[in-house]
């Protein structure tokens, strides 16, 4: 079918904490970051790194969690966005 012949593309998030840690990082803006003073950094990269054990547990499937809840880079953008406003 159409379906074997096409190019297919995801958009997945990489493998290991670390990585997901500096994907996580590396989606604020350089000027963001350094505009903002020390606590609100440690609280954005405390953000950061919660994203990136949830990223990475998810791999896991249910073991641990009631439900999936897809996780994603928007609501990571959307907790800083709370954490600029107050």
């Amino acid at each position: 079918g159409i379906l074997n012949r096409c190019i297919k593309l995801t958009n997945e998030p990489p493998a290991g904490l670390k990585a997901n840690l500096k994907r996580a990082w590396c989606f604020f803006p350089k000027d963001y970051i350094e505009e903002a003073d020390s606590k609100t950094k440690s609280i954005l990269f405390g953000l950061c790194h919660f994203h990136s054990i949830i990223m990475e547990r998810k791999q896991f499937g249910p073991m641990g969690y009631n439900m999936k809840y897809p996780f994603s880079i928007g609501d990571l953008r959307d907790s800083a966005t709370c954490l600029q406003n107050y």
